[in-house]
């Protein structure tokens, strides 16, 4: 075994005593916490890497030639020590670096850890080309530079110099504060956090409003509750979060951290914050008053911060929230609302008003509302007991709508969608996206692709298309009119008709008392128990038609290269008109005999007891079996 084969055993197992050791301690001590000691010492785990790869690299020395007549004996008697060619420098480098950087900023040695690798990444091209000047005197015959050091140098000049260009752009903010949901001790960080000591302050304040002036609140990097209040007055609670190493240090920057409040457009001073709500409250025409915080004023010194709103406001006014990478909550407003916010819920309950809701990544929930409601999301959206029409766009991710007094239009993308419980038309787009429907009471139109539908217990019409799906519909009182392609489709108890327009696509049909019109390919098709007329066209798959009665407009079917089984009750009178080109007519049916005519084909023309409706059979390739049913009785005695 090599050196460098055992020192990666080494280094593995060290790490692995190291970790069982953590957590040993967070059992057996309660004062320790065994995921605070790993998010702030980490980093040595980089260092350990790093270091055993200078190791070996400033360890190597070339091994002695073995020549080809030697002994295998004497070949695994000589120590590897060395091998052909020495480890690269730049990995050793670039673990050790980064290590030794993250560990100095989780204990506050540094201000910010992006910025230095943004002004300081050249540091690594120079240690590289003192270990490339190192090694020209110390092997003048072995000095080359590898195909892969080539590679790994060009890739750290392009992310330095991307790391350099980030750092002096707004770009690298918005990358510093992406949240990251990691639920350690519940806290949420976001990577220019990397979990420092934070410390937390409060503050409150108020303005004076009209009812008749609508509300925006605008967060970033916090949470924004909002309720109702007292007429006239807006109140604010601020909670600052900092995240510093010292407290005195988080205590300054908490001082430079408020809340602005003022007509839309207007200064964010303090005196003019109170200027601009007397105005307003003296009724000057504006109608939006706009409460945020002076983030964007802090942003060129780079502090580390989250704020969480609470805002009471009168209860009949509107309200708009702009928020980024934090929650949303509002409960018991009677005004129209506008909310958005990323990476993280938004619940909006028990009020009445319009609501339009945006949302990226985080889950939004509706519940208990009376008015319309929007929702454009890529999150799971949960929507209960609306008294208004429901619009949801979505995409990636579930939509479960129920108990809705309106119109419910629904489209999603590659997840699932389920409703339940809607009095008014329901229209869905679901590409790639599975639907489950129950208990409507009016119409629902479907477009759906490449994932189940299941559809029941449904009041009027349903209008589907869809392709590459597999389809169930039970229960249905109205109508079914479904285009399909490459589907399956299995439908029972359908109160109206059933017209199927198919391309590969079969059908088992059961229980459908209106009439049942089919045309497709490629598939069987089955319908059993059909009330009214039926007819259908297939090709190159069979047909089966069971029924206990026939109505008025009889029975048509017209099939190629494929089978026909008719299944009628004994006894019963109809005329029969049953066509097979190269293939048979035969009848298991008492009374009915075939006739052979002239040709190759098949055909049996002929009435049972005093004739009736029309059965018209006609195939070609295949055969056509006429059974007698079995009836109820028969079926019960079996």
């Amino acid at each position: 075994m090599s050196i460098r084969s055992r020192s990666s055993a080494l280094t593995a197992g060290l790490i692995l005593i190291g970790l069982g050791l953590v957590f040993f301690l967070d059992i057996w001590n309660k004062e320790f916490s065994a995921w605070e000691f790993i998010a702030k010492y980490w980093p040595v785990i980089l260092i350990i890497i790093g270091i055993k790869k200078l190791f070996l690299y400033f360890a190597w020395r070339e091994g002695p030639v073995i020549s080809a007549g030697a002994s295998q004996e004497k070949a695994r008697g000589i120590e590897a020590s060395s091998q052909g060619r020495p480890p690269s420098l730049l990995g050793g480098l670039l673990w050790t670096s980064l290590g030794i950087l993250f560990l100095l900023h989780n204990f506050g040695k540094i201000p910010d850890l992006w910025s230095m690798a943004g002004h300081y990444w050249p540091i690594l091209l120079i240690l590289l080309g003192v270990g490339k000047v190192i090694d020209y005197y110390r092997q003048k015959d072995r000095v080359s530079l590898r195909v892969g050091e080539i590679i790994g140098i060009l890739i750290l000049i392009l992310v330095g110099l991307a790391a350099t260009r980030a750092t002096s752009t707004h770009f690298a903010q918005s990358i510093k504060d992406i949240p990251w949901n990691i639920n350690l001790g519940g806290t949420s960080v976001r990577p220019g956090q990397w979990f420092g000591n934070s410390y937390a302050y409060s503050e409150e304040t108020s303005y004076p409003i009209p009812p008749s002036t609508s509300v925006r609140v605008e967060n970033a990097y916090g949470q924004v509750v909002v309720s109702p209040g007292g007429e006239g007055e807006i109140r604010i609670r601020l909670k600052k979060v900092v995240y510093e190493d010292e407290e005195e240090r988080a205590k300054e920057i908490a001082d430079q951290i408020r809340v602005e409040g003022g007509l839309e457009g207007s200064a964010s001073s303090p005196d003019e914050d109170k200027q601009s709500a007397e105005k307003l409250a003296a009724g000057t025409s504006a109608n939006i008053f706009v409460i945020k915080t002076n983030r964007d004023s802090l942003s060129s010194e780079d502090h580390r911060f989250n704020t969480d709103m609470e805002v009471s406001i009168p209860k009949n006014i509107g309200l708009q929230i702009r928020n980024l990478y934090g929650e949303v909550h509002v409960a018991n407003l009677a005004g129209q609302m506008n909310v958005s916010t990323t990476h993280n819920p938004i619940e909006i309950r028990d009020c009445i008003g319009d609501v339009t809701a945006s949302n990226r990544y985080g889950e939004t929930r509706l519940i208990n509302l009376t008015g319309n409601v929007s929702v454009d999301a890529r999150g799971d959206v949960h929507i209960e007991t609306i008294k208004g029409n429901v619009d949801v766009r979505d995409r990636y991710s579930p939509v479960v709508i129920s108990g809705v007094d309106g119109k419910v239009t629904v489209s999603n993308t590659d997840q699932s969608i389920n409703i339940s419980d809607v009095t008014q038309p329901v229209v869905i787009e679901a590409h790639g996206a599975s639907v489950q429907v129950n208990n409507l009471r009016s119409t629902l139109k479907v477009s759906s692709s490449h994932r189940n539908v299941d559809i029941s217990n449904v009041d009027s019409n349903v209008d589907l298309q869809s392709k590459y799906s597999t389809i169930t519909l039970k229960d249905i009182k109205g109508s079914v009119d479904i285009d399909a392609n490459s589907d399956r489709i299995n439908a029972d108890v359908i109160d109206g008709h059933l017209k199927l327009k198919g391309r590969g696509s079969g059908i088992v049909a059961n229980n459908v008392r209106g009439s049942v019109e089919i045309h497709t390919t490629l598939k069987d098709v089955s319908v059993n128990d059909f009330s009214g007329s039926c007819s259908v066209t297939n090709e190159h798959a069979d047909v089966s038609l069971s029924t206990p009665t026939l109505s008025k407009d009889g029975v048509a079917v017209i099939n190629h290269n494929g089978g026909i089984n008719l299944f009628l009750p004994q006894g019963m009178a109809f005329q029969i008109d049953a066509t097979a080109k190269n293939g048979r007519v035969i009848s298991e049916y008492a009374g009915l005999q075939s006739l052979q005519d002239s040709g190759e084909n098949e055909t049996l023309k002929t009435k049972s007891g005093s004739g009736g409706p029309k059965i018209l059979l006609n195939t070609d390739n295949n055969n056509i079996h006429i059974r007698a049913r079995e009836s109820a009785d028969d079926r019960s005695k079996n």
